[in-house]
Order: C-alpha cells, then structure tokens, then sequence
C-alpha cells in the first residue's frame, strides 16, 4: 500500500521521515480511507445509478430558418423571467450569467416581428423584465406543440426506450 506521498508503507520511520511528517501522512491515510469506505448519501447521482437509466424523451426545437430558432432552454429562459421578473434571477436559476441570458433575450426578440421579452432599464427602483403579450403567446404555442408531440410519439419513444441496454456501455444487456 503507497502512502500519501507515494512511499510503499513499511513502517514510516524506516523511509526516513520526520516523526511530525510521518504522524500527519498517518493521520491523512486513515481520513481518506475512511471516506472512501463511508456509506455515500442519497445523491441524485447515486439515485440515477440504482434506478433504470434507460430513457427516451423527445425535445423540441423550431427552427425558423434565417429568422433563427426557439427550444427548450430560450422558452425555459422565457417562463423564469416571466416568473421573476428579472433576466438576471432566470439566467441565475438557469446558470448562466446575466451576459449570456440578456444575448438569448436579444436573441427571442430579433426572431419575430415584435419583442417577446420587454427589457426595463435599472434605476432606484432596479430594472425588470416581463413577458409580452406576444411572448406569453409564443411560450404556450410551443407549450402545446411539445405537449402534442409527447402524446403523438409516447409508444414509439417506449419502443425506443425498451431498446436500450439496462446502463450506457453495456451491449447486449450485459452486467
């Protein structure tokens, strides 16, 4: 067994360490063998790892051609702000930061002939964002294209799923 510096462990003295050294690389074996050997807590990871990791799902992204496009992450951006008020909150619930989420609303508002996303400027009073009438209408269009297409292809997407190996990597449904 190689120690915390790499040494194969006889008996810490006898590869010439300080006492002081050698009671600290002690002390840091066990500590790390011990977290390596403690039960884990319910993780979403450790979750996902027990559970069925096959899965099917169908995502949506229209694309508008030189206009651009809409999917998932610009409308799930569009309802944080409309449930904020703010494009900063929603880029943070989304992890982004402000720069990247005020580009995306750029980006909403040049695909269609009015702005989705109405932009305040900050003051005393701080800024602010909200949904236009023609946004909230774009977010439940797309709501109910998603919706439609979910019921539509819901057997074969099962098809799909059932296709697949019980984990990622394993052919043949190997263990």
């Amino acid at each position: 067994m190689r120690g915390l510096l790499g040494h194969q462990r006889r008996g810490l003295e006898s590869i010439g360490k300080p006492a002081p050294l050698a009671a600290f690389e002690e002390s840091f074996n066990w500590i790390i063998g011990s977290m390596r050997n403690a039960p884990r807590k319910n993780t979403r990871r450790a979750a996902t790892l027990k559970s069925d990791l096959r899965q099917a799902a169908l995502t949506i992204r229209i694309d508008f051609g030189a206009h651009g496009y809409l999917g998932p992450g610009k409308i799930a951006l569009m309802e944080l702000i409309s449930k904020y008020g703010s494009i900063s909150a929603a880029g943070k619930d989304m992890g982004m930061s402000y720069r990247r989420a005020w580009l995306l609303v750029d980006e909403i508002n040049q695909i269609f002939r009015e702005p989705l996303v109405e932009k305040k400027m900050g003051g005393s009073g701080g800024g602010g964002a909200r949904l236009t009438k023609l946004g909230r209408d774009i977010v439940g269009r797309y709501r109910a294209i998603e919706g439609a297409a979910a019921t539509a292809s819901a057997a074969e997407l099962r098809a799909l799923k059932a296709s697949l190996p019980p984990r990622p990597g394993h052919i043949g449904g190997e263990d």
